[in-house]
């Protein structure tokens, strides 16, 4: 197992412990050997913390409703107990207790796998902060070969991390892997990530195999090894949610630093209401804005996006969600605002 990469996968949990029980299931099914799981709740009001728990001391199951197709992946239930350490926030943070004596439960035991480690931020952080949390413990731990960041609401199969860690044997930097939908697996939503347009900031995810190699990784599933966290950083925490993997690849490229994408399979379970979709387009669009301005300052793309909002505000087809986001971007960038 020493001579096999560590990876460590990190999910990140806000009230949906249901999605993270699946998860989990899938990602200890897997036949990778040398992996340890970080889970950090974003303040969950659901219970999460402790149904998380549950799970791993065996006394509560994946929810039924699991597809046909998809219970393969996370069944039958794997064995249990799981080790589990428990920290807040700051004992994440406290390098004594990372990597000191008492350090020693957060290590492989003869009988069973590493713990899952299971971090209490105490806020919702949002994603990119709450990525950030264990990346930051993880950088202290100073054992990583490998940092998965994986979508809490993905199920992968037994395969699919041994093909991620071999690309990222062959093709160091930052991979992705093929993302499909959760509800039709033979629909794929990304092909490893997408394109970026630093001329219009457009970024479009590649749902077909294409020549053109991508030059952003789709957060829902993205890869990087400890050269690049070492390089590039942490998220920018300015972005609470949507964009913030397309941000630090452009970091990424600025040093020249290789995105790739694996064949393995992740499912994507895609959930999204009216009310959440006016949500992640206000979001994207707030985010898309702030990162052009930060690495890119005024050029065309202004034009570009206030031409797109306004089509979105005027066309009648457009989803009401959308149209109401668009409007309120299109008013913040007139104004100058982020």
């Amino acid at each position: 197992m020493q001579q096999t990469p560590k990876v460590y996968v990190v999910l990140v949990n806000w009230n949906a412990w249901g999605h993270t029980l699946e998860c989990l299931e899938s990602i200890y099914h897997s036949d990778y050997p040398n992996f340890q799981v970080i889970v950090v709740d974003n303040a969950s009001s659901d219970d999460s913390v402790s149904k998380i728990e549950s799970w791993a001391r065996g006394e509560l199951l994946v929810q039924t409703d699991v597809p046909d197709e998809m219970k393969p992946y996370s069944s039958p239930p794997v064995s249990k107990p799981i080790r589990t350490a428990a920290l807040t926030l700051q004992e994440s943070q406290s390098v004594e207790q990372i990597t000191g004596e008492d350090s020693t439960f957060l290590r492989l035991s003869a009988t069973g796998p590493y713990p899952l480690v299971l971090i209490q931020s105490g806020a919702n952080l949002g994603f990119g902060a709450g990525n950030n949390v264990a990346m930051s413990f993880i950088s202290k731990r100073g054992d990583a070969d490998q940092i998965w960041l994986l979508n809490n609401d993905t199920v992968i199969e037994p395969t699919t991390l041994s093909a991620m860690v071999a690309t990222a044997k062959s093709a160091p930097g930052i991979i992705g892997s093929v993302v499909r939908y959760y509800s039709q697996p033979i629909k794929v939503q990304a092909y490893g990530g997408g394109h970026f347009s630093s001329l219009t900031g457009s970024a479009r995810l590649i749902s077909k195999p294409a020549r053109k190699s991508v030059n952003f990784i789709f957060g829902a599933s993205f890869m990087l090894d400890r050269s690049t966290l070492d390089q590039i950083g942490l998220f920018d925490e300015n972005i609470f949610m949507y964009f913030e993997e397309v941000e630090y690849c452009i970091r990424a490229k600025e040093r020249g630093i290789l995105m790739s994408f694996s064949h393995a399979n992740v499912y994507h379970k895609v959930r999204a209401s009216s009310g959440d979709q006016y949500f992640q387009w206000k979001s994207i669009y707030k985010n898309r804005v702030y990162t052009m301005r930060k690495h890119f300052g005024r050029g065309w793309w202004i034009l570009f996006m206030a031409l797109n909002w306004l089509t979105n505000v005027l066309s009648p087809f457009v989803h009401p969600d959308k149209r109401k986001a668009s409007r309120e971007a299109l008013g913040e960038l007139l104004k100058g605002k982020r």
